[in-house]
């Protein structure tokens, strides 16, 4: 048997939120760890580093790193329960993605499948009806979910909204506290042995940073990792933003819903902060011109561009992309800090020798990989046809190819309304019923275990439950007034 040296040192290149994170997960995980941070210029095209939405694997992140939700909220962080879609299909009807299950169980079978069957027999309330953090979404009420099972306010998850600079600023001091102090510099070059491998990290002002692993945060120019290949996977055959104008409005009541709201030339989205409301309109640069965006969106102040894609190995020898240096994604299914964060445990827990061996590398490769399509393929969902033709971006996106996950998934949905199994999902069965029948995909065929029982018992015990779920939102208080109740507490 031969023996591997650990990983002893680390150097992260970037010390936003992404950087930030991984210094502060790495050091914590590994005891007596020497990590190095240096504090490169903010890049503005990092949208992982500046975007407000999460989803709720956060609290996995948070528990790791020794994060408590109370600090969280003396930095100006919100709840996010839901997003709310408007104008998304042919009726403009909004519906609401939120995460959790929706009915439970009534029956053998799923949910959705005895709803399916009602909804084919006649009357019966909308599918977003029976999820209770979609009705609490779109009451804009918040309460968090019970840990008795037999509560109505059980059975859902909640995300949070950050407010990244002041994020970012608790990372800071959380990083302070455990010995990391960030060191500026500007990324020159790096030296490379003879097997490829990086020997050292060359600054501008001549610096050398020597290092057994390197973790590259640095934004979607991914300098360091870029010094080793530039090979890039391109999505934006499948995802029509290419660019954002992203800005600040006035700051409105608390609030933990998001707005997504479809536009002619894109879509449109609001997420409430304590004092501004940050903006944003996601649209193609070929077809709307970035005077046209500003008339869209006055209070828009910033245009970044990105090229949706991934890194097909964002570990290569030494050297670990994260963040958007390993996968770039607009902001539609608020995933860019949820991928960054699980690229971070994941290399952890498989964390290799300092050799990297080819075959530890290949698997977290993989692994991660098989991640970012599956989110890619959750937005691609975005823009399957509803109806809605209305302006030239949802006519093209109508049209667009789909990626072989997204019509695999499709496939299966379509016909009988059931989901095929991929690994390392970050979206669950509930997750893509709430947006696949929100957008009007209705499966053909009936389930059989579901259609085995009596559907005038069914639509009884559906109508109950609609009505149970409809009643939740007038028994609790505004959310602001919620939010401020907590912060007495704290």
């Amino acid at each position: 048997m031969t023996s591997r040296a650990p990983v002893a040192s680390i150097a992260v290149l970037g010390a936003g939120i992404v950087g930030l994170s991984a210094a502060i997960a790495f050091a914590r995980a590994l005891p007596g760890l020497s990590v190095t941070l240096v504090e490169t210029p903010d890049d503005p095209a990092a949208l992982t580093d500046r975007l407000p939405g999460t989803l709720s694997s956060i609290a996995e992140f948070h528990d790791r790193i020794g994060l408590r939700e109370r600090d969280l909220l003396a930095a100006s962080t919100t709840h996010r329960i839901g997003t709310r879609l408007s104008d998304w299909t042919a009726d403009g009807a909004p519906f609401v993605l939120a995460h959790g299950e929706r009915g439970g169980a009534i029956a053998p079978g799923a949910f959705h499948q005895h709803w399916l069957n009602a909804r084919r027999g006649g009357k019966v309330a909308g599918f977003d009806a029976f999820s209770v953090a979609t009705v609490l979404a779109a009451g804009d009420k918040f309460v968090h979910p019970s840990d008795d099972a037999t509560s109505p306010v059980s059975g859902f998850d909640y995300a949070l909204r950050l407010d990244p600079p002041r994020y970012r600023d608790l990372l800071r001091a959380l990083a302070r506290h455990i010995g990391i102090v960030p060191t500026p510099g500007v990324f020159a070059d790096v030296e490379r042995t003879v097997d490829g491998r990086v020997a050292a990290l060359r600054l501008a002002d001549g610096r050398r940073i020597v290092a057994d692993l390197y973790l590259d945060c640095s934004g979607p120019a991914a300098s360091l990792r870029s010094a080793l290949d530039v090979q890039w996977e391109d999505w934006r055959t499948g995802l029509p933003v290419d660019q954002l104008l992203l800005g600040t409005a006035p700051v409105q009541l608390p609030t933990p819903t998001d707005d997504l709201v479809a536009v002619p030339a894109g879509w449109r989205f609001a997420s409430p902060l304590r004092d501004r409301t940050m903006v944003g309109l996601a649209f193609a640069s070929d077809q709307t011109s970035e005077s046209s965006a500003r008339r869209i969106l006055p209070a828009g102040e910033t245009i970044v561009a990105l090229a949706p894609g991934a890194r097909r190995e964002p570990w290569r020898h030494n050297v670990l992309a994260l963040g958007d240096a390993a996968v770039v994604l607009d902001p539609l299914a608020d995933a860019n800090l949820h991928l960054a964060h699980a690229a971070i445990l994941r290399a952890i827990d498989l964390l290799p020798g300092c050799d990297c061996a080819p075959t530890e590398l290949a698997e977290y490769n993989a692994q991660s990989v098989r991640q970012a399509s599956r989110v890619r393929d959750y937005q691609a969902a975005h823009y399957l046809p509803t109806g809605r033709t209305r302006g030239p971006f949802w006519k093209r996106a109508s049209r667009l190819p789909r990626p072989d996950g997204l019509a695999h998934t499709l496939e299966q949905f379509a016909h009988r309304g059931r989901l095929p199994f991929y690994e390392d999902e970050s979206f669950d069965t509930d997750d893509w019923h709430g947006l696949l029948l929100g957008l009007g995909v209705i499966p053909r065929v009936p389930d059989p275990i579901a259609s085995a029982h009596p559907p005038e018992t069914v639509a009884a015990t559906l109508k109950r439950l609609a009505d149970a779920t409809a009643a939740l939102p007038a028994r609790l208080p505004p959310y602001p007034h919620y939010l401020a109740q907590l912060e007495r507490a704290r």
